[in-house]
């Protein structure tokens, strides 16, 4: 199926969105006014067998990350204690560098954060959530061309996905070849050392029931498109992926393969239940410049 859709409201990135226009089939959406692919939709094309990953994948899944910005949504003070339960003074609430407390209205999507005792953190952060980048990084201001630290410290763990990504770089480029042969382009001229081998991927986030708020991804290749696809690791039903420009969501299930546009809108619907495990493929887009 095709669809030719006009972009209908502006989406308000941090923002919650509930979509119940939901594709449970194949489809390739394109904006009606520029000719663009938004996202190509296949479903049960990929086998089982290549979900068969390491389970401390699954584990650094479900651990924390506090910098995932407005995919987190709109900082509040039960966001940034999630975690924290066993701390002795947890976040209070979310304040300006001064300590002065945000007003109740307002829209940011991290910050710092007064103590229970009255100190205020030396740094901002977002919303805690289950959510976690693996494989490698371009350059940062902070940091060089890299493996992410959890990668470079569990290898053996990390190459049990390189079936998974192998098989998706593949399709992706039997239904994208143009996009995919944009994005091989610049994965050819990036280390090897960080990239993901005989794929056109550099970069995974793996998620936990993890319904993002929306946004728009940053870092990723302008010039191809990032791949997403779901392991089931329990019982839950929701989650759908969703464009909220469009009012699309789509019902995305262990063995479906997504490719789309990270730099359009998107966010999740709720996650009821647990066990719904998704993995992000992607290059980045400076992996070129690091030799």
């Amino acid at each position: 199926m095709e669809l030719f859709k006009s972009k209908i409201d502006k989406a308000i990135t941090g923002e919650f969105y509930k979509i119940d226009n939901i594709i449970n089939q194949d489809c390739d959406l394109y904006d009606a006014d520029t000719g663009e692919l938004i996202f190509c939709f296949k479903k049960k094309i990929i086998d089982d067998e290549f979900y068969n990953i390491h389970p401390k994948l699954i584990k650094h899944a479900q651990s924390l990350s506090y910098n995932r910005g407005s995919a987190g949504g709109v900082v509040n003070a039960k966001g940034l204690r999630r975690g924290m339960e066993g701390w002795k003074k947890k976040p209070e609430m979310p304040c300006d560098k001064n300590g002065n407390p945000l007003p109740e209205d307002h829209t940011k999507n991290s910050s710092y954060f007064k103590y229970e005792d009255g100190r205020i953190s030396k740094r901002q952060r977002s919303n805690s959530v289950s959510s976690q980048s693996i494989g490698g990084f371009d350059k940062s201001p902070q940091y060089p061309c890299r493996l992410t630290y959890w990668t470079k410290a569990n290898l053996e763990s990390y190459k049990t996905i390189f079936p998974l990504c192998k098989d998706i770089s593949e399709k992706y480029f039997s239904y994208c070849p143009d996009k995919w042969l944009h994005q091989y382009e610049k994965y050819q001229n990036s280390p090897q050392d960080y990239v993901i081998p005989e794929t056109n991927f550099s970069t995974l986030t793996i998620n936990m029931d993890f319904r993002t708020a929306c946004h728009f991804d940053k870092g990723d290749c302008k010039n191809g498109l990032t791949a997403f696809t779901i392991k089931k690791c329990g019982e839950y039903r929701g989650g759908e992926l969703c464009f909220p420009e469009y009012h699309i969501g789509l019902n995305i299930e262990q063995g479906d393969l997504l490719l789309f546009n990270p730099h359009e809108a998107h966010s999740n619907n709720p996650v009821i239940g647990k066990g719904r495990m998704s993995f992000v493929l992607y290059l980045r887009e400076k992996m070129d410049k690091c030799s």
